[in-house]
């Protein structure tokens, strides 16, 4: 053990940032989105540690060296960041380059030609590399552990009620829960976009939905609305439970029925613990994927990187084109949407019922790529582009409702929401607008009585199952947080709703 650990430093420098990042941000990076970063950060301090030593002949040295440059890479990013952050401005990258060059060149002057010995630097990159390394996989590992644990009380504690009420359960329909990320309602684009989205409500209210028109989210972020959502109650723990652990999947879960998810470019956002998922690509393990495009986490890794310099300046490799390889990722993007699309409406023949059905479709949240008629065109017109998204979605969306209905055997429940509203537009930034999304419920007669103008998801599956399973779950009041932190999530913090529904 002794003659390897010498060896190991480069590598746990280049895990320790990955991790940390994941630290960061944990509650919306799933572990298995960490794999490929892993992967390709291992093989290349390994293939510069190679590199270095066929070019040097010295192990050691050339290893304190690739140490350094794994070191630069990651943090080069942050530091300008920061810098941005602290003068309110940024720093130009020559310049930053620039410090960064002339300290490198003098650590690589000194290493190879002052130093006698590497031996103490070695030990001590080990010792700090190792440090930093399992503490920061440990606190990833805890929450993983916290988040398990924890979800086992909350499924002990649903056990327990599940069997007390035992809720007379009749027919057991399919509940498809169609997620249009960043949809916002209709009040809201008539105001905000001068885009009069009537035709689709009317088309929805034609196949039997009550589209609550002035509904808001309970909360401006994906993982926190969803989250609230599948427990059906506001989020009471700085914890974000699974949703295999949720009230509305255990609660289906032990009326027979199977969970069906799909693959899109969020992997990594939600754990159902399903027993399919429905990938256009088959991914590993039915979780890792190795060779899609890049996700979000993976982008924010390289933005905080060396990387950055090719997001800042385009130019800066030649023949590189950013734009390029976004666009083929948003391409992607745009097949795996049709899929899902394609897959819904043969759902109800191809699954066996009873299921689960959670649809999370990106759209129309960015990229906007969608022309209304369904075409590939990426719009950079921020306005323009979320309403074309908007446009297309609607249109597609009903055509495959309307399928769901005419192939269901018993009539489904449908839920068709969104989780916040438009995101990817700054000049459209602000509270209300974005706590206000769609919300339209395909329910018996009498579920659609307890339905209102103004309810939130958090009461989505109370009345639902209140109606289906017998349950006697009370409504809880309105809140809109516009908060991203537990602490935030009080009433100074909450949006008021000004919407005021129509009369019909």
């Amino acid at each position: 053990m002794k003659k390897i650990l010498p060896y190991l430093h480069p590598f746990l420098f280049a895990l320790y940032p990955i991790f940390e990042l994941r630290n960061f941000n944990i509650a919306y990076v799933d572990s298995a989105a960490l794999a490929r970063p892993i992967l390709l950060s291992l093989l290349g301090a390994a293939l510069i540690w190679i590199i270095l030593r066929l070019l040097t002949k010295e192990w050691q040295k050339s290893g304190i060296v690739t140490t350094l440059i794994v070191i630069v890479f990651f943090s080069y990013g942050h530091v300008f960041l920061e810098i941005q952050s602290t003068f309110g401005g940024m720093i130009r990258h020559r310049y930053l380059l620039l410090i960064f060059g002339m300290l490198f060149a003098l650590a690589v002057w000194f290493i190879f030609w002052r130093m006698k010995s590497a031996q103490t630097l070695v030990n001590f990159l080990t010792a700090a590399g190792a440090l930093l390394t399992i503490f920061s996989v440990a606190r990833s590992v805890q929450h993983d552990v916290a988040v398990y644990q924890s979800g086992r009380e909350v499924r002990a504690a649903m056990e327990s009620y599940r069997k007390a009420s035992q809720p007379n359960v009749g027919e057991r329909p399919d509940v498809y829960v169609i997620l249009l990320d960043a949809h916002t309602s209709a009040y809201a684009l008539e105001k905000y976009f001068n885009y009069d989205e009537s035709a689709f409500t009317k088309k929805l209210e034609g196949l039997g939905f009550y589209v609550a028109q002035c509904a808001q989210s309970n909360y401006p972020a994906t993982k926190l609305s969803v989250t609230s959502t599948f427990y059906a109650d506001y989020h009471r723990e700085d914890t974000l439970f699974p949703l295999y652990s949720s009230l509305v999947v255990e609660t289906l879960r032990s009326q027979g029925y199977r969970i069906v998810t799909f693959e899109n470019r969020s992997q990594g956002h939600f754990s159902f613990g399903e027993d399919a998922r429905l990938s256009r690509n088959q991914l590993l393990a039915g979780k890792v994927d190795l060779t899609g495009g890049l996700s979000e986490f993976e982008f924010q890794l390289l933005e905080t990187s060396l990387a950055r310099l090719v997001f800042d300046i385009p130019t800066l490799i030649p023949g590189f084109d950013l734009a390029q390889q976004k666009e083929t990722e948003f391409y992607e993007h745009y097949q795996q949407t049709y899929f899902i699309l394609d897959e819904l409406k043969r759902l109800p023949d191809e699954v066996e019922s009873p299921k689960l059905v959670f649809a999370h479709f990106l759209v129309p949240h960015p990229p906007f790529i969608f022309t209304p008629e369904g075409k590939f065109h990426w719009n950079e017109n921020e306005a323009d582009g979320y309403v074309s998204n908007v446009e297309f979605i609607d249109a597609q969306i009903t055509g495959v409702v309307e399928e769901i209905i005419a192939r269901s055997k018993i009539p489904p429940v449908i839920l068709i929401m969104g989780d916040h509203g438009p995101s990817g537009v700054p000049s459209k930034d602000q509270p209300a607008l974005r706590m206000s999304i769609l919300n339209a419920y395909y329910v018996s007669a009498a579920a659609k009585k307890d339905l209102y103008p103004a309810i939130t998801p958090v009461n989505s599956f109370r009345v639902i199952f209140n109606h289906y399973f017998g349950t006697e779950y009370p409504l809880l009041e309105d809140f809109a947080y516009h908060a991203g932190r537990f602490s935030e999530f009080t009433p100074e913090n909450a949006v008021k709703n000004e919407c005021a529904p129509s009369s019909k």
